[in-house]
């Protein structure tokens, strides 16, 4: 048997059993390909201790120690992962460069009598695909913008979209953020490098003679970029813009952040944040109204003093092309299922005469 290298530009990870990563954990955290599993043959520690023996220039000595890391690791995988794998499983193996530890793994593997497959370039193969696609075939897609002001359900119906199979994608989700300074709660977001390439598994399943709906976004979600050229398409794509008054609003926000709500020192928090913006006597009766529970007139407030100036003064907003203005009558599950059917006629129609 041999070990076959195969290019993550023709590969099909779907054929695979499992894709393995055998970089470190903290090296997985960072970024991956979406769906492998993290089998690390050194971990952060003793790659930490191996790289500061080599750089001291002891290479041999920093060898041999990296190999008995090395084959305990790969000893403890066997035993409680791949100890019950029967013969057809099939792996494909990546590490950084597709070097030595990806190796070390396919070549136990491959002793063993498993067909066992690894990544050329390895993960470093992989980002340049990904940043490749990004930059050159971003412009292959069709995006449609919903847009409107804070409130209005976009992130929602986004959801109910894809669950009638419209093409969406939720960069708020993917960036595990809200968008708003009320976005995070806490929740840990994924690096640059991850959220590009989660950005990136996304398009590759969506069509590209179909049109694909996204929220209107800032160019930065929480601490995260949009791409680039991502950001460019986004500029340059068609909205329909929705809209409600602003007691619907209020009482889909409080709905909406109800965590939030029930933790008072976090939305003090938040709140607070807020004074370079509106001033220290706003951020006071803000305040009052938080302790006291008034959550709809905080959350009215917020939007007319805050969100919706923001809105209208938005980078996407003064270079936007809206085609359609609709208008939601209900907050309900029905009545944003409602707005999913105009939507999608509206987007029909505008297809229909590009």
């Amino acid at each position: 048997m041999s070990i076959k290298r195969v290019k993550i530009s023709e590969v099909d990870i779907h054929k695979f059993n499992e894709v393995i990563d055998v970089r470190s954990p903290s090296e997985y955290e960072d970024d991956h390909i979406p769906g492998s599993i993290n089998l690390p043959v050194l971990s952060d520690k003793e790659r930490e201790m191996i790289g500061t023996i080599y750089k001291k220039g002891s290479k041999f000595e920093a060898k041999k120690l990296g190999a008995s890391f090395v084959s305990k690791n790969i000893s403890d995988h066997l035993k409680k992962h791949t100890y019950e794998k029967n013969r057809d499983w099939l792996p494909l193996i990546y590490c950084w460069r597709g070097g030595q530890r990806s190796y070390a793994l396919a070549t136990i593997f491959d002793q063993i009598g498993w067909n066992v497959e690894v990544i050329d370039g390895g993960y470093k193969s992989f980002r340049k695909h990904i940043n490749e696609f990004l930059s050159r075939d971003i412009e292959n897609y069709f995006l449609i913008l919903l847009t409107g002001n804070t409130g209005t359900a976009k992130t929602k119906i986004l959801k109910l979209m894809e669950e009638r199979n419209g093409q969406t994608i939720d960069l708020e989700s993917l960036a595990n953020h809200k968008g708003s300074v009320f976005g995070s709660q806490g929740q840990k977001q994924p690096s640059q490098k991850l959220f590009e390439t989660l950005i990136y598994h996304k398009l590759i399943n969506l069509k590209t003679d179909e049109p694909i709906f996204v929220e209107a976004e800032s160019n930065k979600i929480g601490n995260l970029h949009i791409p680039k050229e991502l950001w460019k398409l986004m500029k340059s794509s068609p909205q329909i813009e929705l809209s409600a008054t602003i007691e619907q609003r209020a009482q889909f926000l409080i709905k909406e952040y109800s965590e939030i709500t029930t933790d008072l020192v976090l939305l003090e928090k938040q709140i607070t944040s807020l004074s370079t913006i509106v001033g220290h006597k706003v951020i006071e009766s803000w305040l009052k109204l938080a302790k006291n529970k008034e959550f709809i007139e905080l959350a009215k407030q917020l939007m007319e003093k805050h969100y919706d100036p923001r809105y209208e003064q938005s980078l996407l907003r003064k270079k936007k092309e809206v085609f359609a203005n609709l208008k939601i009558e209900a907050m309900s599950k029905d009545g944003l299922n409602s707005m999913v059917d105009k939507i999608m006629r509206t987007a029909d129609n505008q297809m229909n005469t590009l």
